[in-house]
């Protein structure tokens, strides 16, 4: 009996083990049971006060237009909703209630009549993470609720832009339409965009992928290899090209030539206002909406900076930290350098990293065989020699590298683990306590565990 006690006790301090609650099926079905799951951007109401707190979504589209909408349940107990266009006064302006309108554009937006169906172009816009498209009741209103195109498609590909909407009742035979239906550039294709700028991507019924411009025509490959989609973030970006023979140029928004094709590659993301050029194996940079050049094809590397206002480029052995003025700060000799953010950098010289500030300050010097990415908001972790240190946010050492683990305790102190303890460390490298690491403490308490049972075992036995 003390025997079969004592292996009781054994397994009530053993780990206890939880299951997650999975989600049922009829969860998991929630949203294609909706038709839609919108987005914490849709579910905003631009206005809750007045006439405006009797719906569940307020969408403001300018300063006299809202759309509003309210959900509602269905006979045999599904979701969905009704909406309508309004003034900012409250009075209707749209002579029927749709199940669902989406956001203007050019002056004209999505409206279903579908009880299942909702706005294709709200997915589009990013009001809803995803819709279903059961019937064909999506259609256009303008701005005064009028019906000026009527619902009869199934398919709507984002919004109007550049006049045109792509649309279609089959989802393999999409066309773009005009603002009073009528089909455009006599073309049908298995997919496509909205123009973004005065170029579309689209897909063939064949699956080639190319681009149309503003009247239709293709672009790939008649007269080019690749086309740049236009970012719409910025209003009046110029757009890269790449021509048959793999040169790179640039056109207005407009698709207006304006750079030559005469570079290698571009990167957009480098420089902010600017796009990184190559030409012959040398980089610079160009004004984003002009094309003009700001920063000579003269550097041989680049390295992109934790703050984009400033990108690192080398010339000859030295590196320099340039802004979008063109205004340059030697930062000193290296072979390689990264930014760690708050103004520092690792160099690395003859194999070896140190930390200097954007003023070639050496704040760190050159021992190190690795310096980590940020940890815990303001430290790096440096490594020299198989060992594990701290270094700060200003680069001065405060845990020399000396350690096999580092890391960060709960009370905000630092933890080093070497040989067989555990150390507590303050943020300058102070000790505060020592005692034997976590697993030792672990690996002796199941020693004794396994030696009680072996024993108890044995004692079992000689009993019986």
């Amino acid at each position: 009996m003390k025997a079969l006690k004592l292996l009781s006790i054994l397994f009530l301090i053993s780990p206890i083990v939880s299951l997650a609650k999975l989600p049922s099926e009829e969860e998991a079905n929630l949203g294609w049971k909706i038709g839609y799951t919108a987005t914490n951007y849709g579910k905003k109401k631009d206005r809750n006060d007045g006439f405006f707190k009797q719906f569940d979504f307020v969408w403001k589209q300018n300063e006299n237009l809202y759309v509003v909408k309210k959900k509602i349940i269905l006979k045999n107990g599904d979701e969905t909703q009704n909406a309508w266009l309004v003034d900012k006064n409250g009075r209707f302006l749209a002579k029927k209630t749709y199940t669902d309108i989406g956001d203007f554009s050019e002056g004209m937006a999505e409206v279903t009549f579908g009880p299942h169906d909702f706005c294709h172009s709200c997915y589009f816009t990013g009001r809803y993470d995803f819709v279903v498209h059961l019937s064909n009741t999506h259609g256009f209103i303008n701005e005064k609720g009028e019906e000026v195109i009527s619902p009869k498609y199934r398919f709507i590909r984002g919004s109007f832009k550049n006049g045109v909407c792509l649309v279609g009742v089959w989802d393999d035979q999409l066309y773009f339409v005009d603002k009073v239906g009528k089909q455009k550039f006599n073309k049908i294709f298995k997919e496509g965009e909205q123009f973004k700028g005065h170029v579309a991507g689209v897909t063939f019924k064949n699956g080639a992928k190319n681009f149309i411009d503003k009247n239709g025509e293709v672009l790939v490959p008649k007269k080019y290899l690749y086309i740049q989609p236009f970012s719409e973030d910025y209003t009046g970006m110029i757009r890269a090209y790449k021509t048959l023979g793999k040169k790179v140029g640039f056109w207005t928004s407009n698709c207006e030539n304006l750079v030559a094709p005469l570079y290698d590659s571009f990167n957009y993301a480098m420089l902010n206002g600017n796009i990184m050029v190559e030409k012959n194996g040398k980089f610079g940079f160009i004004d984003m909406f002009t094309g003009l050049e700001t920063i000579p094809n003269s550097y041989s590397q680049y390295r992109s900076d934790k703050n984009r206002n400033y990108v690192l480029l080398k010339n000859n052995s030295d590196w320099y930290r340039l802004d979008t003025l063109y205004k340059a700060q030697k930062i000193g000799k290296g072979d390689d350098i990264l930014s760690l953010g708050f103004g520092l950098y690792k160099l690395k010289r003859n194999e070896k990293w140190g930390v200097v500030d954007s003023l070639g300050v050496v704040r760190s010097d050159f021992i190190f065989d690795q310096i980590t990415d940020l940890y815990a908001g303001e430290y790096y972790i440096a490594m020299k020699d198989q060992n594990y240190g701290f270094i700060n946010a200003t680069g001065k050492v405060c845990v020399e590298p000396k350690y096999d683990n580092v890391g960060f305790l709960k009370d905000g102190n630092i933890y080093g683990q070497k040989g067989f303890y555990q150390f507590s460390l303050d943020t300058e490298g102070k000790i505060l306590d020592k005692q034997f690491k976590p697993e030792i403490i672990k690996n002796a308490f199941f020693g004794i565990l396994i030696t009680l049972m072996l024993g108890l075992t044995v004692y079992v036995f000689k009993v019986k």
